[in-house]
Parts: C-alpha cells; structure tokens; sequence
C-alpha cells in the first residue's frame, strides 16, 4: 500500500515537493500527538489477559466478556472472535474509492503489525490473525483469535 495514491497525500506532496518536503512533512503538518497515539493503539494494540484468554485492549471490558462466555456457552475461540474483531469502517470515514481500496492494504498492515504485538507480548501461544475483505460486506475487518 503506497499512501502516495490517496489524493489528499499524493496532491501535498506534488506541491510541497517544491520546497523539499515529503511525507514527514506531511504527517507533522496534518497529524496531531492524540491523533498519532490513537493511531498507534491501533495499529500496536495494548493486550489484555483475561481468564486465560488474550484481548484487545481498546475492546477489552471484562462484564461484556463473560456476557458473551455464557452467550457462546463457553466457547472461549467464539468469545475471542467477537470481542477482538475491528471493522476499519468504524474507525476511518471513507469518501473516495481510492481510500477503500487503500484501507484494504492497511488492514493487512495493521494484521502484521498485531502478529508482532502478540508474539512479544506471549512468545509461547500461538494465536491467529484474520483479514476479510468481502466486496459488498462490512469489511475489510481484522479478528485476533487464540489456538
């Protein structure tokens, strides 16, 4: 995924190109500390153990959990697949065609980037990281599930 596609960047750094800048310049002109942070517990999610199982932090309440344990009847594998599923929908306004087709290659980057995040955090579990990206779903969604 090169972000130089999407217009809003691709049109900055054709005119700032002038002055020498690029996509630093972009991000520190367009791009906040809190905005970065939020962007960062996306993308390199804090973990949260629970009963034995592993979740995202910024999904993570412990009451909706165990609601879904008995929902599931203790399907911990089902548990897991609800609570640790993100649909990048919900999380970034897509406007142009061009930010759908770049929020799919951003979605593979973040399951890269949680495949590290779990792997440091539980070298000894195995865990499994999904991407769908139906056309015509609720997607590209990424799903954070143990073995």
């Amino acid at each position: 995924m090169d972000p130089r596609g999407l217009p809003q960047l691709s049109e900055w750094v054709t005119d700032a190109e002038a002055d020498g800048c690029h996509l630093q310049g972009f991000i520190s002109t367009n791009v906040s500390v809190a905005e970065a942070a939020a962007l960062a517990d996306l993308y390199w999610p804090k973990l949260v153990e629970y009963r034995g199982r592993v979740f995202l932090g910024f999904k993570f309440e412990g009451k909706s959990i165990d609601d879904w344990y008995g929902r599931l009847s203790g399907d911990w594998r089902a548990v897991e697949s609800v609570v640790n599923h993100v649909h990048l929908w919900d999380y970034f306004v897509i406007t142009l065609e061009s930010e759908y087709a770049a929020l799919s290659g951003l979605a593979d980057a973040i399951a890269v980037m949680w495949r590290a995040a779990v792997q440091k955090a539980f070298p000894d579990r195995e865990f499994e990281i999904t991407v769908s990206d139906s056309s015509g779903d609720y997607d590209p969604t990424l799903r954070l599930t143990g073995s």
